[in-house]
């Protein structure tokens, strides 16, 4: 008989985690490691490492098929620790981060970086530059710093086209939350063809003009046609004449 989730002897943060992941029953888990876990939150390897370490214990999460763990290989203790301290448990989550975040690792100097090269090497496991993706993508002018470009590297965005295969939601990610950068990459990606995949909700800059859109979210914290969905018809009425108009007429369209 399957289990639900919520019936496990698990912590609260980790059911919370599980259920944001999609997971609902264990018979989900079925199929799923640590490595196609993290790959849910691809820019937030902190978030699914705690959820692992209790579902080994219980029973519920297997190690990926062929798998390297880390202790398993000989390296320096300064390497070993750097790689724990970062959550990496498998050498082949480290083709997952680019050689420019790994790099940037706390304590990984020149001389650890190159041992680190070489065990990737000895155990077939390719390490890439985020080098070509910033060729790639600047004819458009996209607002994307370096820490863009490493979250376009885990979600495996190389060129213009790959973005199809997102959604927005995916993009306010990669834009580290900020709305404004990314409503800008949103309107420079439409312009250039791209046609995002969908999710199940929306922002309002995909609905309404950039400018109304980010008047709602600097002025009253609303990002999303949900969040707008939820206020109530007092609050709607109050905001400014000039935006009142395309609001209600959102609504109308995508009330429920």
């Amino acid at each position: 008989m399957d289990l639900h989730i919520d019936d496990l002897k698990l912590s609260y943060h980790t059911k919370n985690t599980l259920h944001e992941l999609g997971f609902t029953m264990v018979s989900d888990l079925e199929g799923h490691d640590y490595i196609s876990l993290i790959q849910k939150f691809p820019t937030q390897r902190h978030r699914v490492y705690s959820i692992i370490q209790e579902l080994n214990n219980a029973g519920y999460l297997l190690p990926p098929d062929n798998a390297v763990s880390i202790s398993d290989v000989p390296m320096s203790k300064r390497l070993f620790h750097i790689l724990e301290r970062n959550y990496f448990l498998y050498l082949s989550q480290l083709s997952l981060c680019s050689k420019e975040e790994l790099a940037g690792l706390r304590n990984l100097g020149e001389q650890t970086m190159i041992e680190l090269e070489e065990i990737c090497q000895a155990y077939h496991i390719e390490l890439r530059s985020v080098h070509s993706i910033k060729e790639n993508l600047a004819q458009y002018h996209l607002p994307f710093t370096s820490r863009h470009y490493e979250a376009l590297y885990k979600y495996n965005i190389a060129s213009i086209d790959d973005f199809n295969k997102i959604t927005t939601h995916d993009l306010h990610i990669i834009c580290q939350q900020y709305y404004y950068d990314t409503m800008k990459a949103y309107y420079i990606l439409k312009d250039n063809g791209v046609v995002f995949q969908a999710w199940e909700d929306q922002y309002l800059f995909e609905l309404l003009s950039g400018k109304i859109a980010q008047k709602i979210s600097r002025k009253y914290r609303i990002d999303t046609i949900a969040e707008l969905r939820s206020c109530s018809e007092e609050y709607i009425e109050s905001m400014p004449s000039a935006i009142l108009p395309s609001v209600k007429a959102v609504l109308a369209k995508y009330q429920i």
